[in-house]
């Protein structure tokens, strides 16, 4: 009787890309100001961490948009509505 085991690491392999985003997302947020729990990086997280009293958010479309939204407003572009289409105001950033 044998067991054969493959360890091919193919998941690590997958992650990679995964935490070097989160590396560099989180150089940004640092020399951008910005301190505490980054929830714009949501996406990248199975359970979204998120400050006291905020309730996360779970749809990964939603958590999308916020990436970008957060993104464009660090260059000075304007947001994004949930559609993709129509500019938000920056007030409307926290609702997504």
């Amino acid at each position: 009787m044998q067991i054969k085991v493959n360890f091919l690491c193919r998941d690590s392999i997958l992650a990679a890309p995964l935490v070097l985003d989160l590396a560099l997302f989180g150089d940004l947020a640092k020399r951008a100001g910005m301190s505490g729990v980054q929830e714009w990086l949501s996406f990248h997280f199975k359970s979204p961490q998120t400050g006291p009293d905020v309730r996360p958010e779970h749809d990964i479309f939603k958590q999308f948009i916020r990436l970008h939204n957060q993104l464009r407003q660090l260059m000075g572009e304007d947001l994004l509505s949930q559609l993709g289409l129509d500019n938000v105001d920056e007030n409307k950033l926290e609702v997504l």
